[in-house]
């Protein structure tokens, strides 16, 4: 009888450590690839207004060779979520979705 208590005690101990080291890198993986506490977006006509920087869409591809990183930068005001470009760390490039179909932005030097 001793020893099964003994047993469920170091399972259920066992069990809120493991617990509680999912919950630690679960919310390091969110907390990395999760920008949006810090920015803020609004959609515009064609333009895209992130942190008050003006990205409007490029038209012919500026852009040879990138990729899209799953770094959610945040959600625009209208719902259209923005990704980091893995090359452009910096936001001169972004990358917006709504749905299914995405465009890519450039950062507008004129503003």
């Amino acid at each position: 009888m001793m020893e099964t208590r003994s047993r469920r005690g170091i399972f259920i101990i066992v069990s809120i450590a493991i617990a509680v080291l999912f919950i630690i890198i679960s919310g390091r993986y969110l907390f990395l690839h999760n920008k949006s506490y810090k920015n803020q977006a609004i959609e515009r006509g064609d333009a895209i207004y992130l942190n008050e920087i003006k990205y409007s869409p490029i038209s012919s591809p500026d852009l040879n060779e990138y990729t899209i990183s799953n770094v959610l930068i945040c959600k625009t005001d209208m719902g259209m979520k923005l990704y980091e470009i893995n090359e452009y760390p910096d936001y001169e490039y972004i990358a917006g979705y709504h749905a299914w179909n995405g465009e890519i932005y450039k950062k507008d030097e004129t503003d």
